[in-house]
C-alpha cells in the first residue's frame, strides 16, 4: 500500500498529519510515481494562485485510477475553476483540473469546526461527524452536475463576521474516486482514518508498515524545509517576542516569515486573533503543522486562551516562540475583556517589537506614530523592546529617527522596501504565492534579539486601557523629553 502526498511549490505536506497514512512524496522530480499509487494525497497551500500545476502533473492527475484526496487548495485543484477575485471588482479565474464539477468563489472562514459527513463513502457513513479547522480565503462552493455532498462544517463566523447563529456550510463534495474537503485535519479523526483502512483492506501488519514508512516520510519532508541547513541552536533557553504594530497592512506578515527564516533552532509560530492565515507562510518555511495553539483568543475569538498558550509554552520543546499581533496593537482596547493585542501581549508578558510603516506618514510620520505607541504600551507594563520602521526609503533620513530614538533610550531599527511588495501574490489579504512571498521575505535584511522568556511575568489587572490611556495622555500634556 502505497498513498502519495504532493510536495510541489506552494504545497503544504506538514500543514497537518494526515492521518500519518502517506508514504511515498509526489515531486515534479519523479511524477512517474502517481500511476502505481493506491491514493495521492494533495495538501493545502496556494497551489492555485501559484499557478503549481504543470502539464506533465496534470497528464498523470487527470490518468490517476486510484484515489485522488484534495484538501482546501487541493481540492480546488480537482474543481473547475476558482476566483481569486477578492478585494477586486471584477473575477479573476484560475483554472482547476476539471474531476470535479465545483466553482469556488471568495469565502474567508478560519474557525475550528465539527463537520458532518452526508453520504455513505469511504470514509464513513452519513450522520458520522468529525473535528478540524478551515483556513480558507475562497471557500465559497457552487456544486454543478454528477458530485455528490460529502461533509459539511458548523461554523460561527464567515467573512470575519459572527453568525447570529452557528449554521452549517457546505465542506466537502466527491464523485467515483476523486475527494475534495475543506477541512484540514479531516483524516486526522481517528474513526474516519479507520474507515478509510478497511474501505482499502488494509490489515493490522500492513497498517504498522504504513506507520513506519510515515515516520521516515515525515523527516524527510522537515529536511527540505527552506530553512533545514540553517546552524541549529545550542541554546537551551526558550526564547520569543510579539509583533505588534500601528495598524493593519504595516507588513507584520512579512516581516514576521523574513525573522522567522533566519532563526537556527525549533520554531513555533502563532497568531493572535482567529486569523491564522497570516502565520501560513512561516510555516511553509519551516514545515511546521497547525496546531491548536497556533490562534491565541482575542476576546473570544481564537483557538486557545492565553493560559492554554502559556502552559504549551512551558511544556513544549522549542527553541522560539514568535507571535502576530492583530490589526493596530491598541484597536479594541476600549472594548474590555481583553479585546486588542496589546492586552494579550501583557498577560503572556512576552517581549514585544512595535511595527510602524513608512508607506504612509512617511519616515517621521512612522517614527511619530511607533514612538506614541510605544511609551503608551510601556506605560501599560508591556515589555516593548524597540520599533521596528518598515518599509524605510531614504536611509539617511532613516538615520535622523535612529539617532533621536538612541538619545532618549528607545531603540529603532529600520527595514528596506521591498520593491513588489505590493504586487498580487505578495499580499495575504488578496492573493498569496507561498513560494514567492517567503523567498522575498527571506532575503530582508533585518537581525533582531529574540530575548529569553518570563513565562511568569504576564500580568492581568483590574485596571482597564482607559486608566492607561487617561494616565499616559496626562503624562504627556504635562512632561517632556530633553534631548542630548
Amino acid at each position: 500500500m502505497e498513498i502519495g502526498i504532493l510536495d510541489i511549490k506552494g504545497a503544504l505536506p506538514c500543514f497537518e498529519d494526515f492521518g500519518n497514512l502517506p508514504t511515498l512524496a509526489v515531486r515534479e522530480d519523479n511524477l512517474h510515481v502517481i500511476k502505481d499509487l493506491d491514493m495521492l494525497i494533495i495538501p493545502g497551500g496556494s497551489l492555485i494562485e501559484s499557478l503549481s500545476l504543470n502539464e506533465k502533473l496534470k497528464k498523470h492527475l487527470l490518468e490517476f485510477e486510484g484515489i485522488l484526496f484534495g484538501v482546501c487548495s487541493g481540492f480546488q485543484v480537482l474543481s473547475k475553476r476558482v476566483d481569486i477575485g477578492r478585494k477586486s471588482s471584477y473575477p479573476v479565474f484560475r483554472e482547476g483540473l476539471g474531476l470535479l464539477d465545483v466553482e469556488f468563489s471568495p469565502l474567508i472562514c478560519t474557525d475550528r469546526v465539527e463537520f458532518k459527513l452526508m453520504d455513505n463513502s469511504i470514509f464513513g457513513r452519513a450522520g458520522e461527524r468529525g473535528e478540524g479547522f478551515h483556513c480558507h480565503t475562497y471557500g465559497d462552493i457552487k456544486v454543478g452536475k454528477g458530485v455528490k455532498i460529502l461533509s459539511v462544517s458548523k461554523v460561527e463566523k464567515l467573512n470575519y463576521r459572527y453568525l447570529e447563529e452557528e449554521r452549517y456550510i457546505l465542506s466537502g463534495v466527491y464523485r467515483k474516486n476523486v475527494y475534495g474537503t475543506m477541512v484540514h485535519g479531516f483524516l486526522d479523526n481517528p474513526h474516519i482514518r479507520r474507515n478509510l483502512l478497511e474501505s482499502l483492506g488494509v490489515d493490522e501488519e500492513e497498517y504498522e508498515t504504513i506507520l513506519e514508512k510515515n515516520r521516515k516520510l515525515r523527516e524527510e519532508l522537515k529536511r527540505r524545509s527552506l530553512v533545514h541547513s540553517r546552524e541549529k541552536c545550542r541554546d537551551s533557553k526558550k526564547r520569543g517576542i510579539i509583533l505588534l504594530s500601528t495598524g493593519s497592512h504595516c507588513g507584520k506578515t512579512f516581516l514576521l516569515t523574513g525573522i522567522v527564516s533566519k532563526l537556527g533552532g525549533r520554531t513555533f509560530v502563532a497568531k493572535i486573533g482567529p486569523d491564522v492565515r497570516d502565520i501560513v507562510p512561516s510555516l511553509y518555511i519551516l514545515r511546521e503543522p497547525m496546531m491548536k495553539y497556533s490562534s491565541i483568543k482575542i476576546g473570544e475569538r481564537g483557538w486557545c486562551s492565553v493560559e492554554e498558550f502559556l502552559r504549551f509554552v512551558r511544556e513544549s520543546n522549542y527553541n522560539y516562540y514568535v507571535v502576530e499581533g492583530v490589526m493596530g496593537a491598541f484597536t479594541g482596547a476600549l472594548r474590555g475583556g481583553d479585546y486588542s493585542s496589546a492586552e494579550i501581549s501583557k498577560r503572556l508578558g512576552f517581549p514585544v517589537y512595535l511595527v510602524s510603516s513608512c508607506s504612509k506618514g512617511g519616515i517621521e510620520g512612522a517614527f511619530i506614530e511607533g514612538l506614541s505607541y510605544y511609551f503608551l504600551l510601556k506605560e501599560m507594563g508591556v515589555d516593548v523592546r524597540g520599533i521596528i520602521l518598515n518599509r524605510v526609503y531614504n536611509f539617511q533620513l532613516f538615520e535622523k529617527v535612529r539617532k533621536i530614538g538612541e538619545e532618549i533610550g528607545v531603540k529603532v531599527i529600520g527595514v528596506k522596501k521591498v520593491e513588489d511588495g505590493e504586487d498580487r501574490g505578495l499580499i495575504p489579504e488578496v492573493e498569496i504565492d507561498y513560494e514567492r512571498f517567503c523567498r522575498s521575505a527571506m532575503k530582508l535584511d533585518i537581525e533582531i534579539e529574540i530575548p529569553p522568556l518570563d513565562i511568569d511575568r504576564g500580568k492581568r489587572e483590574n485596571k482597564d486601557f482607559e486608566y492607561y490611556l487617561r494616565r499616559w495622555v496626562s503624562r504627556f500634556l504635562n512632561q517632556s523629553c530633553t534631548l542630548k
